[in-house]
């Protein structure tokens, strides 16, 4: 049987969803409820670096998880739409409403 390989299409070394598919099951259970939009290749460079910060204690690393994308979270609303937001920590919003 021969296959019809001729096609100006680049080549892939693997469809995006199997890269997701090979993550921790941990971590992919954490990227279905996290509140931001993850890339995997993020991810995975972020996990391994904590999963050997934390020796592999896996708890540990998705709280660590946690406060990366909180951080990340704060970093985002105050940069759109200001220091004043009501979510942001010490927001002045809540202080002069009073």
């Amino acid at each position: 049987m021969h296959r019809n390989i001729a096609s100006s299409l680049r080549r892939r070394k693997a469809a995006p969803m199997t890269r997701f598919d090979r993550l921790h099951p941990e971590l992919r259970g954490w990227l279905q409820h996290a509140m931001l939009s993850w890339s995997v290749k993020s991810v995975e460079r972020i996990w391994a670096k904590a999963m050997r910060q934390h020796r592999g204690n896996v708890q540990a690393v998705l709280t660590e998880l946690d406060r990366i994308e909180r951080a990340h979270m704060i970093r985002d609303i105050e940069r759109i739409w200001g220091p004043d937001h009501p979510s942001l920590p010490g927001s002045n919003s809540v202080r002069a409403a009073a």
